[in-house]
């Protein structure tokens, strides 16, 4: 896994171990044929393909971090 992966299984989230995460906060959405979505620099995220699709990613660094 990537090191700036996340070690949580969304799908399966042990909330012994991730007490944290009961009342976590998030958005749902399902993206529509032609549909994009931005996620901003350094905000998590969690994808999961309903179909098959294609994902592109790329990250620029004129941030500071």
């Amino acid at each position: 896994m990537l090191c700036n992966s996340s070690q949580v299984d969304l799908d399966n989230i042990d909330e012994k171990e991730f007490l944290e995460l009961q009342d976590l906060e998030f958005l749902d959405c399902i993206l529509e044929e032609g549909d994009m979505l931005y996620i901003p620099p350094k905000w998590w995220h969690y994808v999961r393909s309903l179909t098959t699709s294609m994902s592109v990613s790329f990250w620029c660094s004129d941030y500071d971090s």
